[in-house]
């Protein structure tokens, strides 16, 4: 399989109506949906990373444009001079300073953070976020939402960390917990499964208020799965079902999406590629699973992604010329006062947007600086002094072999022959 084909099979994204001629002979990933019927169970079956979806348009995407894209992103290429990072892109002094400039805007702000995509959906359909096509003219949204799997079919108590399965109804809930009242009886781990689970939800749905909440959650999901601005999802489908997290997962505050999309502007403008763009918003289920994959994730409750005023874009595949461009356009927003930026070693330019075009006070910022150090033990200045000193004593230790001793004696030797008798002074006194 060529790279051509082989990323065409994995990323070509789902077209409008007009994809469903091409049904069947292009791509398995090319499927038009009848309406589909309410959704009792998702499956928990782990289905290979389909494409993003776009928003519908006339004339669907061919399978060529979409592989080319992807192709001219991982093109190998150079250019003359080295990379520059401009301090506006590097660490505060005080590394805690990042996120806590980042969480006191959004308490600053106020922003609704979704916890599943039940909420993420209620904050689509609200009019909070906007989309942004898989393949634009100037950028290309490349591999968002596909670092973890969630069920949209299942609540997200943040409290205590565990996924609460949402019906349509009470009698679903009832036939389940029937169904679980049977396995809890089975001897060993299965049954204290069954059973952990049937208290688990128990304890939301044997209460009215949460109830209601669970059943209103099912019916945002399944109603916007059902109708995606013209498209439909069937979340019984594994595959389907990632489409439908994907989809959701490239949305962002409109703010944030005016400065990503200026960004790309100037990109494609100065090297004639489209920017890859790798994250967008995030819910809390998301970004807490990341945590586990990602040493760039992090664990503070109110993480940058869930905002939806943050965006990262892929450096992996720059020349030194287009990082050096990328950044010093990043450093001119921050300079002004409209991002919070870093360079991360993980590929990524971390933006994240201020909307009223000011950082937040500095009261604010320090109210935050012990939660981060909480989550990043070694972001505090004096941890990060001690952990530079102990990887430097272990690079000496590892480096004191009789080899290594013998040539530091050769030229503490050589030392004391050029120096003289001023050496031997010097250590006299």
């Amino acid at each position: 399989m060529t790279l051509t084909d082989r990323h065409a099979a994995r990323v070509f994204p789902q077209s409008a109506l007009p994809a469903c001629l091409l049904a069947g002979l292009l791509l398995p990933l090319l499927a038009c949906h009848r309406e589909a019927p309410p959704v009792k169970k998702a499956e928990t079956t782990a289905a290979p990373t389909p494409a993003p979806t776009p928003e519908p348009s006339a004339t669907p995407i061919p399978p060529e444009t979409w592989a080319a894209a992807i192709e001219k992103v991982e093109e190998r290429r150079g250019s003359p001079g080295r990379i520059e990072v401009p301090h506006e892109l590097e660490h505060y002094e005080d590394r805690r300073r990042f996120l806590a400039l980042q969480m006191a805007d959004s308490k600053e702000e106020g922003y609704d953070v979704p916890h599943d995509q039940a909420e993420l959906v209620e904050m689509i359909q609200r009019g909070e976020l906007v989309e942004v096509r898989a393949l634009g003219d100037d950028y290309i949204l490349y591999d968002v939402g596909t670092a973890i799997r969630e069920d949209p079919l299942s609540h997200y108590d943040v409290a205590s960390g565990k996924d609460v399965k949402l019906f349509a109804s009470l009698e679903d809930y009832q036939e389940e917990d029937a169904r679980l009242a049977e396995e809890e009886k089975r001897p060993g781990p299965a049954g204290a499964k069954a059973r952990a689970e049937r208290e688990l939800l128990a304890s939301f749905y044997n209460d009215p208020e949460k109830r209601d909440r669970l059943f209103a959650e099912y019916e945002a999901v399944t109603d916007l799965a059902r109708s995606f601005r013209g498209l439909t999802y069937d979340l019984d489908d594994p595959a389907d079902r990632t489409r439908f997290q994907v989809r959701l997962l490239s949305f962002i505050r409109p703010a944030a999406r005016d400065i990503l999309m200026k960004l790309a502007h100037d990109y494609h403008e100065k090297f004639g590629r489209r920017l890859p763009v790798t994250s967008l918003v995030r819910t809390q289920r998301y970004q807490r699973r990341m945590v586990h994959n990602s040493p760039n994730a992090t664990g503070v409750e109110l993480a940058p992604h869930l905002t939806g005023m943050a965006f990262d874009v892929s450096y992996k595949f720059m020349a030194p010329d287009e990082q050096n461009f990328v950044m010093e356009q990043i450093a001119r927003l921050k300079d002004a006062e409209r991002v919070e930026a870093l360079r991360e070693h993980n590929n990524s330019f971390h933006v994240y947007t201020y909307a009223d075009g000011h950082r937040p006070a500095e009261s604010d910022v320090t109210g935050f600086l012990d939660e981060v150090e909480a989550a990043h033990p070694q972001s505090a200045p004096h941890k990060a002094v001690a952990a530079g000193r102990r990887a430097t004593g272990s690079r000496s230790a590892a480096s004191s072999g009789p080899s290594s001793r013998k040539a530091g004696a050769a030229r503490r030797a050589h030392v004391a022959t050029r120096r003289g008798g001023r050496h031997l002074a010097s250590r006299s006194r």
